[in-house]
């Protein structure tokens, strides 16, 4: 995905209704060359049906991966 591909996300503050702490909710914008290779994700696997899956794994795996990069 080349160098002038962006990604629009959007912030909103929310609370929790149970222990009324500020959380931050984050719509992302699935568009662009961002759709075309979710779109290859989702057609080439059997895995995920949804945009929301996809996104689910990869934000699981880059954490892993940053926090396993903080470790070393």
């Amino acid at each position: 995905m080349g160098k002038y591909n962006k990604l629009n996300l959007l912030s909103e503050k929310f609370v929790n209704g149970e222990t009324g702490q500020e959380v931050e909710g984050i719509t992302i914008m699935v568009d662009g060359k961002f759709k075309q290779a979710l779109d290859i994700i989702m057609d080439n696997s059997d895995e995920y049906t949804s945009y929301t899956e996809i996104i689910r794994d990869i934000i699981f795996s880059g954490t892993q991966q940053i926090v396993e990069s903080i470790k070393k």
